[in-house]
């Protein structure tokens, strides 16, 4: 029951690894995107893997998804604390699993430790 918590924890782990890297590719397209001038062309997606060549209209502000299928326009900067706010809570649930994972390599050792001693007893 041990193992089978800390695989998934570990596997938890892992996509907060890849969550902490598209959150980061976000954040170096925004400052990305305020370095380029209007009326460049640019690649726009439109779902996984497929993109549109479009016309940069605004460099300073972009929309930004609120939760649900709620949008909000901000300005860049606003965008950029939002996502280091991001990498923040991702960071700290991954020290929790980190410290629950170390918890349970413990136990786990404890009960091996048991056991080990339990059948030198017999």
């Amino acid at each position: 029951m041990l193992q089978q918590q800390m695989q998934e924890i570990q596997e938890y782990l892992m996509q907060l690894e890849q969550t902490q890297a598209e959150i980061k590719n976000s954040k170096q397209a925004l400052s990305d995107l305020e370095e380029m001038e209007k009326g460049a062309e640019i690649l726009a997606p439109i779902g996984t893997g497929a993109y549109v060549k479009a016309e940069l209209k605004e460099n300073s502000e972009v929309v930004t998804n609120i939760g649900g299928e709620v949008f909000e326009h901000r300005d860049t900067e606003a965008a950029e604390e939002i996502l280091e706010k991001q990498i923040g809570l991702v960071k700290d649930t991954q020290k929790e699993l980190e410290g629950q994972m170390t918890e349970m390599q413990q136990q786990m050792q404890q009960i091996q430790a048991q056991m080990q001693q339990a059948q030198q007893g017999e």
